[in-house]
């Protein structure tokens, strides 16, 4: 799936007397010299918009691709500081690091049509087989990090949203839902086990399937080069 480029704004703003945080576009940590100050979410940026917010409750709405996962964690943990209620509301997609943020509201409910996306941690990499191997068990140190965030909603064990998140899971409003992690932003009482039922029974079997194919893959190469 091709990622279309989002307008960036990262700005507080009074929409009808309603304080609203717009996030919208890559989420980075620190200035970078391919972007301009307003054309990325960064914790600093949004620790200013909330200083401005002074307390009062106010709307975060997302539509953001991800991107650095500590700048999301970052965001994150300053929302749950913030002393005024934060509701989240997922405008298109809130992705990744995006995803993670969202977690932060006392209500987290999503558009029409609005997805969220959820994986474990990525990242580019180079070096020798040594520093390939640590690469790794960081990713597997900060996916299990960021699946404590998760867990702070998922209705489920934690082995139901591993699954989830090695299989790269987009997420409709209805199925966020069913697993916890969105709201019912019209306070109805919902029928959505079954709906959690037949995602987590899904991505469990495909990680199964996966874990199974790597065991054969593994012992492919292991005799081949034995």
């Amino acid at each position: 799936m091709e990622n279309k480029t989002i307008k960036a704004r990262c700005e507080l703003v009074n929409n009808n007397n309603v304080k609203e945080l717009l996030l919208y576009g890559p989420v980075l940590s620190n200035k970078s010299w391919w972007y301009d100050d307003d054309e990325y979410i960064c914790p600093n940026n949004v620790i200013n918009a909330l200083k401005e917010a002074d307390g009062e409750d106010i709307v975060v709405r997302i539509n953001s691709n991800g991107g650095d996962v500590f700048a999301g964690i970052t965001i994150y943990n300053q929302l749950k500081d913030y002393n005024g209620k934060v509701e989240i509301k997922v405008d298109g997609i809130a992705a990744s690091a995006a995803s993670v943020i969202a977690m932060a509201g006392d209500t987290v409910t999503m558009g029409v049509g609005a997805m969220l996306m959820i994986h474990n941690a990525w990242t580019y990499t180079f070096g020798n087989a040594d520093d390939l191997r640590k690469v790794a068990d960081d990713l597997d140190k900060i996916s299990d990090s960021i699946s404590s965030i998760y867990m702070t909603r998922f209705k489920g064990e934690e082995d139901e949203l591993k699954a989830l998140l090695k299989a790269e899971s987009y997420l409709t409003a209805q199925e966020a839902l069913a697993l916890g992690i969105a709201d019912d932003e019209e306070k109805e009482e919902n029928k959505t086990e079954d709906i959690k039922n037949s995602i987590i029974g899904k991505y469990m079997a495909l990680r199964e399937e996966s874990g199974q194919e790597a065991n054969c893959k593994g012992s492919f190469f292991m005799n081949k080069f034995r």
